[in-house]
């Protein structure tokens, strides 16, 4: 039987960078406890599970079932606007080719994207200028 709860977990507490130890002292769980919950062998009760999900920056329902329940859909789909710095820096399970990322690599993503983005901005209003200099040349 498959334990996505406890895989779940699992992801969210490695890519927090915390030990079973650490998140079990946070959580005042008994020693072997998150163990068992990751492994499945056994389950949070709700407040457990509150407290899970607080410390590793995520919602009961995403633990339980691997969906945000207060998204409508993915995070693309939702009808607001997201700053993508702040997504970026705020979720706790984004993962590149499989792996997690920890906030080096977030670092190196955000100063990639700020790049691309300073280029693309330059791009577009040299277009401008040599469109706004194509249109006077063809009037005189």
């Amino acid at each position: 039987m498959e334990n996505s709860f406890g895989k779940r977990l699992r992801s969210l507490r490695k890519a927090k960078k915390m030990t079973q130890v650490e998140l079990t002292r946070l959580c005042n769980l008994g020693d072997s406890t998150l163990s068992f919950y990751e492994s499945g062998k056994r389950k949070p009760n709700y407040t457990i599970l509150l407290k899970l999900a607080k410390f590793l920056n995520t919602t009961p329902n995403y633990l339980l079932t691997g969906k945000d329940a207060q998204a409508a859909g993915d995070w693309w789909e939702r009808d607001t606007e997201i700053e993508l710095a702040q997504f970026i820096r705020e979720q706790p399970n984004l993962r590149v080719f499989g792996e997690p990322l920890d906030e080096d690599v977030k670092d190196d993503v955000m100063l990639a994207l700020r790049t691309g983005w300073e280029v693309l901005k330059k791009e577009k209003a040299a277009k401008k200028r040599k469109g706004k200099r194509a249109s006077q040349d063809a009037i005189i």
